[in-house]
Parts: structure tokens; C-alpha cells; sequence
């Protein structure tokens, strides 16, 4: 027969020894009572974890993509701003020219076509979380240069060519309108076709971003400056300011300013087409964030139900384990009385 050994020591070491696991089990509910979720998921779901790391990767999706939706709707709304700015500032050139009298009109907006052709420029210049709105693609690159800096030497040189003297010469009352009207089809206009645009003044790429929205879709983000309106409107202010039109004849002042006048205007309607299209991305990146809000929120709510628990019930038992803890403490502390030598 065998006996167990009893002493004061072997009680001392007992609850010490509980006391360890209920000190680990009391760490376990303090965290799930502050996290609402299982200390220990791995081993609360077992072969179930998995599902709980598949629905956290498509909430972190999710997340990457509404963040993603955030920069893209500052682009659509800066790029929608410029492109109003224009789009007004065409509309205001053309109610100068239709308000005044085919004859005065050249010389009422040499100065104002001068003054929008820069702000054109530096409408298309402008940035936007370090990315230039109307250079497409190409979205690192500056896409327009200077007016003055790159295709004012070619309307020069293309005018000197057409008529054998610069413009603003006296001999250019003498151009006819036959002439001026073959000069305006012919070499003017070839300066910006999108060619003669990208070889004279734009480094943008005629191909437009596009960016993903949600796991299914993706949609158009940018403008480019190599677009017809944008070279139309370009066009118009050129031929406006520095064609020399006020040295012209009275009637190929008028072609010229008709000219004018019928490019503001399909420019403006152009700009306005641009406009309506990102306004339709807009939208869906809008419903796209809606929808995928929706989508986060079930699955949160899944994952809550898999790796959940109720934090009450994780205090309630942080409490419970606390007292038995402290009736450990007590009954150590009171073994701790028990000697021979109190009863000796």
C-alpha cells in the first residue's frame, strides 16, 4: 500500500500551481471583454479559422478600394472644376463676340483671347495628388507647353508661308477671303489636328486613365488635353489674338471672327460632353462606395458572429476568476501560519 506524502509544502505548491493557469485564463477574458473576439481564435474555431481569414482579406479589400475611391473622386471633382472654368470662360468670349458688331469684334477680343489662351494653359497644368489632370496616361508629364515657348514660331511661319509677310503687316488688308478661308482650313488648322497639337505644344497621352472601383468594375478618371474641344478652344484664341485680324480687310475680319465664334462654340458644347462623362464616373464610384459599404457591414457582421463574444459574460468571468485568485492568495497566506513551532 502506498501512502501520499503530506506537508505544508506540497499545499503551498498546490494553488500555486492553479494560481498560474487561472492568471492566464484571467489575461484570456480581460482581452476578449476589450476586443469582443476570441484571445485565442485559432484555437476557439479550430479548422474554422480559415473562413475567419477569408472574410477579413475581402473587408481589407474593401477598405483598399473605398480609399482608392477617395482619391479618385478628388481627381473627377478637380478635373470637373478646370473644366467648368473653360467651359464658362469659352461661353464669356463668345457673348463678347455676339454683343458686339462684326467690325469692331477683332479688336474687342485680341486682349481677352490673349488673357484665356494662358489661362487655358494653365488650366491644363494643373495637378492633383501629385498626378497632372489632362495629361491622360501620362499623368507624370506637364502636357501643355507655353503658347509662346512652343507654337507661336509655327502660326508665324505657316502665316509668312501662306502669304509671303508676317502677320500685323500693312499688306494684309489685301488678303482676300478666298485666301484667308484656304489658309484657315489648310495650314492653320493642320497646327491642331492632334498631330500638329502633340508635335507644337502637348506631352499628354490621347489615352485617358481608368481606375478600378469595386472588384467588378472600373470606370474613366481623367481628361486629356489632346481632346478636340481643348484644341478647338486653343484654335480660336489663337486665331483671335494673333493672327493679326485687326490689319485684315473688314470682311476677312468677319470670316475670321465667324470663324472664331463657330469654334468657341462647339468647344463649349464639347467641354460640356466631357463634363456629362465624368459626371456619369462620378456616379459610379458614389454607388460603387455605397454598395460596398453595404458588402463591408455583412461581412463584419459574419465575422462578429464566427470570432465574436459577449464581452459582459468575459468580465463576468474576469471577475469570478479575480475572487478565486484572491481566495488563493488568502489560503496560501494561511498555510503559510501552519508550523510546529506555533504549537510547540
Amino acid at each position: 500500500m502506498q501512502t501520499s506524502f503530506i506537508s505544508t509544502l506540497t499545499l503551498w505548491n498546490s494553488s500555486r500551481a492553479g494560481l498560474g493557469k487561472l492568471q492566464s485564463e484571467l489575461a484570456k477574458a480581460n482581452q476578449e471583454s476589450v476586443d469582443g473576439r476570441y484571445a485565442d481564435v485559432g484555437l476557439a474555431l479550430g479548422n474554422g479559422v480559415g473562413l475567419g481569414i477569408a472574410l477579413r482579406r475581402e473587408m481589407e479589400e474593401i477598405d483598399g478600394l473605398k480609399t482608392g475611391n477617395g482619391l479618385v473622386s478628388l481627381r473627377l471633382s478637380t478635373t470637373q472644376a478646370s473644366l467648368s472654368d473653360l467651359q464658362k470662360a469659352a461661353d464669356s468670349v463668345l457673348a463678347t463676340l455676339v454683343g458686339t458688331t462684326p467690325s469692331q469684334r477683332a479688336a474687342a477680343i485680341k486682349e481677352t483671347a490673349a488673357t484665356q489662351l494662358a489661362a487655358l494653359t494653365a488650366g491644363l497644368n494643373k495637378a492633383s495628388g501629385g498626378q497632372y489632370l489632362f495629361a491622360g496616361t501620362n499623368a507624370q508629364q506637364k502636357p501643355v507647353a507655353d503658347y509662346a515657348d512652343a507654337a507661336k514660331a509655327k502660326v508665324a511661319d505657316a502665316f509668312d508661308l501662306a502669304f509671303g509677310f508676317p502677320q500685323g503687316d500693312p499688306r494684309a488688308a489685301s488678303i482676300s477671303e478666298a485666301d484667308m478661308a484656304a489658309f484657315l482650313d489648310g495650314a492653320f488648322a493642320d497646327l491642331f489636328d492632334e498631330a500638329g497639337w502633340k508635335a507644337d505644344w502637348s506631352s499628354a497621352s490621347s489615352d485617358v486613365l481608368t481606375s478600378r472601383i469595386s472588384t467588378t468594375e472600373t470606370v474613366t478618371t481623367s481628361a486629356t488635353a489632346n481632346s478636340a474641344p481643348v484644341r478647338m478652344l486653343a484654335m480660336a484664341y489663337v486665331m483671335a489674338s494673333d493672327l493679326g485680324a485687326t490689319a485684315f480687310s473688314d470682311k476677312v475680319q468677319t470670316l475670321v471672327t465667324d470663324r472664331v465664334i463657330g469654334l468657341l462654340g462647339k468647344a463649349s458644347d464639347g467641354l460640356v460632353d466631357v463634363q456629362a462623362d465624368l459626371g456619369r464616373s462620378q456616379a459610379m464610384v458614389a454607388a460603387a462606395n455605397t454598395r460596398m459599404g453595404a458588402q463591408r457591414a455583412l461581412l463584419a457582421t459574419q465575422l462578429n458572429d464566427l470570432e465574436g463574444v459577449d464581452q459582459q459574460a468575459a468580465i463576468t468571468r474576469g471577475q469570478l476568476i479575480q475572487q478565486q485568485i484572491q481566495v488563493s492568495y488568502n489560503l496560501t497566506a494561511q498555510l503559510r501560519q501552519l508550523s510546529l513551532v506555533n504549537y510547540l
